[in-house]
Protein backbone atom coordinates (compact mmCIF):
# COMPACT_ATOMS: atom_id res chain seq x y z
CA UNK A 1 0.00 0.00 0.00
CA UNK A 2 1.39 3.96 -1.15
CA UNK A 3 2.11 5.44 2.32
CA UNK A 4 2.03 2.48 4.38
CA UNK A 5 3.83 3.12 8.11
CA UNK A 6 3.19 6.63 7.69
CA UNK A 7 0.68 8.67 8.62
CA UNK A 8 -1.39 10.33 5.70
CA UNK A 9 -3.34 13.47 7.33
CA UNK A 10 -7.26 13.32 4.73
CA UNK A 11 -9.67 15.77 4.74
CA UNK A 12 -12.89 15.56 3.60
CA UNK A 13 -14.14 19.20 1.59
CA UNK A 14 -17.32 20.18 0.38
CA UNK A 15 -17.79 23.10 -2.40
CA UNK A 16 -19.52 24.58 -5.16
CA UNK A 17 -22.99 25.68 -5.09
CA UNK A 18 -23.93 24.83 -1.47
CA UNK A 19 -21.26 23.08 -0.22
CA UNK A 20 -22.84 20.02 -2.06
CA UNK A 21 -19.80 18.94 -4.26
CA UNK A 22 -17.08 16.72 -2.23
CA UNK A 23 -13.91 15.90 -2.55
CA UNK A 24 -11.05 14.30 0.22
CA UNK A 25 -7.46 16.38 0.61
CA UNK A 26 -4.99 13.95 1.17
CA UNK A 27 -1.83 16.16 3.08
CA UNK A 28 -1.11 19.31 4.32
CA UNK A 29 -4.09 21.99 4.03
CA UNK A 30 -1.23 24.80 2.98
CA UNK A 31 2.07 24.68 0.81
CA UNK A 32 3.51 26.77 -1.96
CA UNK A 33 3.67 23.00 -4.15
CA UNK A 34 1.02 22.91 -6.77
CA UNK A 35 -1.28 20.29 -5.55
CA UNK A 36 -2.48 17.17 -7.77
CA UNK A 37 -6.29 17.64 -8.80
CA UNK A 38 -8.05 14.39 -9.83
CA UNK A 39 -11.90 14.33 -10.71
CA UNK A 40 -13.57 11.21 -11.01
CA UNK A 41 -13.60 9.37 -13.80
CA UNK A 42 -17.00 9.03 -15.77
CA UNK A 43 -19.26 7.34 -13.46
CA UNK A 44 -16.21 6.01 -11.52
CA UNK A 45 -16.61 7.92 -7.93
CA UNK A 46 -13.26 9.68 -6.80
CA UNK A 47 -11.82 6.78 -5.97
CA UNK A 48 -10.84 5.91 -9.72
CA UNK A 49 -11.38 2.43 -11.24
CA UNK A 50 -9.80 -0.10 -8.95
CA UNK A 51 -8.85 2.60 -6.59
CA UNK A 52 -6.22 3.75 -8.61
CA UNK A 53 -6.80 7.57 -7.59
CA UNK A 54 -6.72 6.80 -4.43
CA UNK A 55 -3.29 5.02 -4.81
CA UNK A 56 -1.89 8.06 -6.44
CA UNK A 57 -3.23 10.26 -3.76
CA UNK A 58 -1.98 8.60 -0.83
CA UNK A 59 2.01 7.78 -2.90
CA UNK A 60 2.06 11.54 -3.57
CA UNK A 61 1.00 12.69 0.01
CA UNK A 62 3.38 9.91 1.48
CA UNK A 63 5.73 11.84 -0.37
CA UNK A 64 4.88 15.34 0.76
CA UNK A 65 2.41 15.90 -2.12
CA UNK A 66 -0.61 17.37 -1.42
CA UNK A 67 -3.81 15.72 -3.85
CA UNK A 68 -7.72 16.48 -3.87
CA UNK A 69 -9.57 13.95 -5.46
CA UNK A 70 -13.32 14.91 -5.91
CA UNK A 71 -17.19 13.70 -7.20
CA UNK A 72 -18.26 15.89 -10.41
CA UNK A 73 -22.19 16.23 -9.96
CA UNK A 74 -23.77 13.04 -10.37
CA UNK A 75 -20.86 11.00 -9.24
CA UNK A 76 -20.08 9.49 -6.28
CA UNK A 77 -21.28 11.27 -3.42
CA UNK A 78 -21.54 14.62 -5.46
CA UNK A 79 -25.73 15.08 -6.85
CA UNK A 80 -26.70 16.42 -9.47
CA UNK A 81 -27.28 20.11 -9.52
CA UNK A 82 -29.09 22.30 -11.73
CA UNK A 83 -27.00 24.73 -13.91
CA UNK A 84 -22.82 22.98 -13.02
CA UNK A 85 -21.56 20.67 -15.38
CA UNK A 86 -17.88 18.95 -14.88
CA UNK A 87 -16.37 21.33 -16.51
CA UNK A 88 -17.85 24.23 -14.26
CA UNK A 89 -17.27 21.45 -11.15
CA UNK A 90 -13.48 21.30 -12.31
CA UNK A 91 -13.35 25.45 -12.28
CA UNK A 92 -15.68 25.47 -8.79
CA UNK A 93 -12.82 23.01 -7.09
CA UNK A 94 -9.85 25.01 -8.24
CA UNK A 95 -11.89 28.37 -6.56
CA UNK A 96 -12.57 26.47 -3.77
CA UNK A 97 -9.01 25.54 -2.73
CA UNK A 98 -7.67 28.69 -3.47
CA UNK A 99 -10.07 30.48 -1.83
CA UNK A 100 -9.36 27.99 1.42
CA UNK A 101 -5.27 28.97 1.07
CA UNK A 102 -4.79 25.43 0.28
CA UNK A 103 -3.36 25.94 -3.05
CA UNK A 104 -2.98 28.52 -5.87
CA UNK A 105 -1.44 26.54 -8.82
CA UNK A 106 -2.98 23.24 -9.85
CA UNK A 107 -1.75 19.65 -11.41
CA UNK A 108 -5.52 18.36 -13.12
CA UNK A 109 -6.11 15.27 -14.65
CA UNK A 110 -6.57 11.32 -14.09
CA UNK A 111 -7.65 8.36 -15.68
CA UNK A 112 -9.37 8.74 -19.08
CA UNK A 113 -12.62 11.63 -18.85
CA UNK A 114 -10.15 13.06 -15.46
CA UNK A 115 -7.91 13.38 -18.30
CA UNK A 116 -10.37 15.27 -20.43
CA UNK A 117 -11.30 17.41 -17.69
CA UNK A 118 -7.06 18.27 -16.82
CA UNK A 119 -7.07 19.50 -20.71
CA UNK A 120 -9.81 21.34 -20.40
CA UNK A 121 -9.07 22.98 -17.12
CA UNK A 122 -5.72 23.85 -18.40
CA UNK A 123 -7.01 25.91 -21.30
CA UNK A 124 -9.49 27.91 -19.44
CA UNK A 125 -7.38 28.44 -16.03
CA UNK A 126 -3.84 29.91 -15.76
CA UNK A 127 -3.22 28.41 -12.73
CA UNK A 128 -3.03 25.44 -14.13
CA UNK A 129 0.79 24.68 -14.22
CA UNK A 130 0.41 21.07 -15.17
CA UNK A 131 -1.78 18.10 -16.55
CA UNK A 132 -1.87 14.34 -16.30
CA UNK A 133 -3.56 12.56 -19.28
CA UNK A 134 -3.80 9.12 -18.64
CA UNK A 135 -5.28 7.35 -21.55
CA UNK A 136 -6.42 11.09 -22.79
CA UNK A 137 -7.19 12.87 -26.14
CA UNK A 138 -5.39 11.60 -29.23
CA UNK A 139 -6.14 11.31 -33.08
CA UNK A 140 -6.07 8.59 -35.59
CA UNK A 141 -4.40 9.69 -38.73
CA UNK A 142 -2.08 8.08 -40.94
CA UNK A 143 -0.12 6.83 -38.73
CA UNK A 144 -3.16 4.39 -37.47
CA UNK A 145 -4.60 3.17 -40.52
CA UNK A 146 -1.09 1.81 -41.29
CA UNK A 147 -0.38 0.19 -37.90
CA UNK A 148 -3.72 -1.21 -38.07
CA UNK A 149 -3.52 -2.35 -41.90
CA UNK A 150 0.36 -4.01 -40.90
CA UNK A 151 -1.63 -5.70 -37.92
CA UNK A 152 -4.00 -7.47 -40.06
CA UNK A 153 -1.26 -8.35 -42.61
CA UNK A 154 -0.35 -11.11 -40.38
CA UNK A 155 -3.97 -12.31 -39.36
CA UNK A 156 -5.52 -12.97 -42.69
CA UNK A 157 -8.53 -14.14 -41.50
CA UNK A 158 -9.62 -10.90 -39.87
CA UNK A 159 -9.43 -9.32 -43.03
CA UNK A 160 -13.19 -10.02 -44.34
CA UNK A 161 -14.92 -8.58 -40.99
CA UNK A 162 -12.50 -5.71 -41.85
CA UNK A 163 -13.91 -4.94 -44.90
CA UNK A 164 -17.49 -5.66 -43.90
CA UNK A 165 -16.99 -2.68 -40.95
CA UNK A 166 -15.29 -0.72 -43.49
CA UNK A 167 -18.66 -0.83 -45.76
CA UNK A 168 -20.79 -0.83 -43.22
CA UNK A 169 -19.28 2.18 -41.64
CA UNK A 170 -18.52 3.86 -45.58
CA UNK A 171 -22.61 3.20 -45.96
CA UNK A 172 -23.71 4.60 -42.78
CA UNK A 173 -24.68 1.79 -40.74
CA UNK A 174 -21.76 1.58 -38.10
CA UNK A 175 -20.04 4.39 -36.62
CA UNK A 176 -16.29 4.58 -36.54
CA UNK A 177 -14.34 4.27 -32.98
CA UNK A 178 -13.69 7.47 -33.24
CA UNK A 179 -17.08 8.82 -33.48
CA UNK A 180 -17.60 5.95 -30.51
CA UNK A 181 -15.65 7.45 -28.70
CA UNK A 182 -16.55 11.45 -29.03
CA UNK A 183 -19.88 10.36 -27.83
CA UNK A 184 -18.45 10.51 -23.70
CA UNK A 185 -15.33 11.95 -23.64
CA UNK A 186 -14.91 16.06 -24.13
CA UNK A 187 -12.00 16.51 -26.80
CA UNK A 188 -11.21 19.36 -29.12
CA UNK A 189 -10.86 18.89 -32.62
CA UNK A 190 -7.13 18.49 -34.14
CA UNK A 191 -6.43 21.80 -35.23
CA UNK A 192 -8.23 23.23 -31.88
CA UNK A 193 -5.49 20.62 -29.93
CA UNK A 194 -2.49 21.88 -31.86
CA UNK A 195 -3.40 25.55 -30.67
CA UNK A 196 -4.41 24.59 -27.27
CA UNK A 197 -0.89 22.68 -26.50
CA UNK A 198 0.71 25.38 -28.38
CA UNK A 199 -0.72 27.86 -25.57
CA UNK A 200 -0.05 25.78 -22.64
CA UNK A 201 3.78 25.21 -23.70
CA UNK A 202 3.88 29.30 -24.33
CA UNK A 203 2.82 29.33 -20.57
CA UNK A 204 4.57 26.51 -19.10
CA UNK A 205 2.29 24.05 -18.71
CA UNK A 206 3.91 20.48 -17.79
CA UNK A 207 1.73 17.53 -19.43
CA UNK A 208 2.17 14.22 -17.97
CA UNK A 209 0.65 11.81 -20.95
CA UNK A 210 0.16 7.87 -20.69
CA UNK A 211 -1.17 5.36 -23.71
CA UNK A 212 -2.04 2.25 -23.12
CA UNK A 213 -3.78 -0.69 -25.06
CA UNK A 214 -6.49 -0.12 -23.51
CA UNK A 215 -7.36 2.29 -26.08
CA UNK A 216 -6.00 0.55 -29.07
CA UNK A 217 -9.12 1.81 -30.85
CA UNK A 218 -7.51 5.23 -31.68
CA UNK A 219 -3.98 5.01 -30.80
CA UNK A 220 -1.84 2.53 -32.17
CA UNK A 221 1.32 4.45 -33.07
CA UNK A 222 3.14 6.26 -31.08
CA UNK A 223 4.07 8.65 -34.21
CA UNK A 224 0.14 9.56 -34.11
CA UNK A 225 1.00 11.96 -31.38
CA UNK A 226 2.93 14.61 -33.07
CA UNK A 227 0.68 14.49 -35.66
CA UNK A 228 -2.23 14.58 -33.16
CA UNK A 229 -0.91 17.60 -31.33
CA UNK A 230 1.74 19.41 -33.13
CA UNK A 231 5.02 20.46 -32.75
CA UNK A 232 4.57 21.29 -29.33
CA UNK A 233 4.70 17.49 -28.65
CA UNK A 234 8.00 17.32 -28.60
CA UNK A 235 8.83 20.00 -26.14
CA UNK A 236 10.46 19.28 -23.34
CA UNK A 237 7.90 20.04 -20.81
CA UNK A 238 6.09 17.32 -22.34
CA UNK A 239 6.42 13.80 -20.92
CA UNK A 240 5.11 10.61 -22.89
CA UNK A 241 4.83 7.03 -22.12
CA UNK A 242 3.46 4.56 -24.38
CA UNK A 243 2.66 0.72 -22.28
CA UNK A 244 1.92 -1.30 -24.47
CA UNK A 245 1.40 -4.16 -21.48
CA UNK A 246 -1.28 -2.16 -19.82
CA UNK A 247 -5.08 -2.03 -19.60
CA UNK A 248 -7.32 1.24 -19.36
CA UNK A 249 -7.30 1.10 -15.55
CA UNK A 250 -3.82 0.20 -14.33
CA UNK A 251 -5.08 -3.17 -13.03
CA UNK A 252 -2.00 -4.80 -12.91
CA UNK A 253 0.00 -4.51 -9.56
CA UNK A 254 3.43 -4.00 -11.20
CA UNK A 255 1.99 -1.26 -13.68
CA UNK A 256 0.50 0.46 -10.69
CA UNK A 257 3.75 0.48 -9.50
CA UNK A 258 5.74 1.54 -12.83
CA UNK A 259 2.92 4.65 -13.19
CA UNK A 260 2.88 5.80 -9.30
CA UNK A 261 7.25 6.02 -10.12
CA UNK A 262 6.65 7.81 -13.04
CA UNK A 263 3.99 10.45 -11.74
CA UNK A 264 6.05 11.08 -8.95
CA UNK A 265 9.25 11.26 -11.20
CA UNK A 266 7.37 13.71 -13.56
CA UNK A 267 5.99 15.67 -10.68
CA UNK A 268 9.57 16.39 -8.64
CA UNK A 269 11.07 16.92 -11.88
CA UNK A 270 8.65 19.55 -13.18
CA UNK A 271 7.57 20.92 -10.22
CA UNK A 272 10.25 20.26 -7.27
CA UNK A 273 10.75 17.66 -4.32
CA UNK A 274 7.48 17.44 -1.67
CA UNK A 275 8.34 18.38 1.70
CA UNK A 276 8.55 15.51 4.25
CA UNK A 277 5.22 15.28 5.97
CA UNK A 278 4.53 15.73 9.41
CA UNK A 279 3.12 13.20 11.83
CA UNK A 280 -0.46 14.57 12.87
CA UNK A 281 -4.16 14.47 13.35
CA UNK A 282 -7.27 15.55 11.89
Amino acid sequence: MPGAGRLIVETFESFGPDNRLVGVLSGASSGEQPILVLPNAGLVPRAGPFRVHVEIAQHFAARGIRTFRFDLPGAGESPHLAGIDARGATQAALDHLAARGIANRFVVGGVCSAADRGWIAAVDDPRVVGVVLLDGVAFKGPWFQLSRVASLLGRPREWSAFVRRRLARNSGGEEGASLITAAYRDWPTRSEAHAQLAAMIGRNVHLFFVYTHGVVEYLRDRRQLVWSFGAGFRDSRVTCHYWRDCDHTFYARFVRMRLLGAMEEWFVGAFGAGKEPHDART
